[in-house]
């Protein structure tokens, strides 16, 4: 197939994702579920699709005893009743790029198998999933050595009401327990629906400390089984990237919330444009979104800070 042939049948195929450089609704939603069903946090956190930039959320929740004793005939006084704790969380989404390189080749092989607009999807899914993943995880404003974490707050910095430090020091059960005794005990009524987010270092080196106790538990780890410290399963994120801890030492942090704590907001205006490099042989696909996250509830989030990697 000629080049100008590939790059027109290309053009067309791509046309039919966007209207104007916009994605349809249908076509923002699925791409939405293919950024979640990608292999990181996304993939667990509460996705919420924004009407516009900005956008507030309810969040309910019991903060007290709502059970009070029963007396047959009679009314719980006014001063028993319950009453939900209701506010809102804000999203503001922030602009995010991604881009992908197809060349001619690639272009012909999937257009003659008539997958052209798959393998596409796919890939901007992939790709961006990852980098999203890296600004909920490590986005700070304050961050003036990188214009792209620097757009918003993520969720290590958003962790701040409980927060614990293990001094540089590996990796232990007493991080765990006290990652999870930190956090208000009301928020912990299932605590085998929390996660431990580690760094894959952390996790293979508690997975390696319960292989030493020759025991099935040990052996289990190792060779693939969740690891649960007191109940909770580890999760590790390749965006929980090591930070020098002042002394040359690299160390990571553990954060434990529940996965539906974490909020990611993405606004469905969500657009394709497409351009190409004829030196290369390339067709040039960005992809833009807004996003912002936030935590529903930040009490319910704990942060160890400073393992060892």
């Amino acid at each position: 197939m000629k080049n100008d042939q590939i790059i027109e049948k290309a053009a067309m195929t791509l046309n039919s994702l966007s209207t104007g450089g916009l994605m349809n609704p249908t076509q923002s939603q699925e791409f939405i579920r293919m950024v979640q069903n990608t292999p990181t946090i996304l993939k667990d956190a509460r996705v919420v699709q924004m009407e516009s930039d900005s956008q507030k959320i309810e969040k309910i929740g019991f903060g007290q005893r709502i059970m009070r004793a029963a007396s047959e005939g009679v009314a719980v006084a006014d001063s028993d009743r319950a009453v939900p704790k209701t506010s809102k969380v804000t999203l503001n989404a922030k602009e995010v790029i991604a881009e992908i390189n197809l060349t001619y080749d690639t272009l012909e092989n999937n257009i003659e198998k008539g997958g052209l607009q798959a393998t596409i999807m796919q890939m901007l899914s992939e790709r961006a999933a990852i980098d999203i993943e890296e600004l909920m995880v490590n986005g700070d404003v304050s961050n003036t050595a990188d214009a792209y974490l620097a757009q918003l707050d993520g969720l290590r910095k958003l962790a701040t009401s409980h927060v614990g430090d293990n001094a540089s020091a590996d990796i232990d059960r007493a991080a765990f327990k006290a990652a999870k005794k930190l956090i208000p005990a009301k928020y912990m009524r299932t605590p085998q629906d929390f996660r431990y987010y580690t760094s894959p270092s952390i996790e293979t080196e508690w997975i390696d400390k319960l292989g030493d106790r020759q025991t099935s538990m040990g052996d289990g780890a190792v060779e693939g089984k969740i690891a649960r410290p007191f109940g909770t399963p580890i999760q590790a994120v390749a965006n929980l990237q090591p930070y020098d801890d002042g002394s040359g030492t690299d160390v990571s942090d553990i954060i434990l919330t529940h996965p539906k704590n974490i909020i990611l907001g993405f606004s469905r205006n969500i657009r394709i444009e497409v351009d190409k490099d004829i030196r290369k042989r390339e067709i040039i696909i960005v992809l833009t979104a807004k996003l912002d996250t936030v935590f529903e509830e930040e009490d319910a989030v704990s942060k160890i800070i400073k393992v060892k990697e």
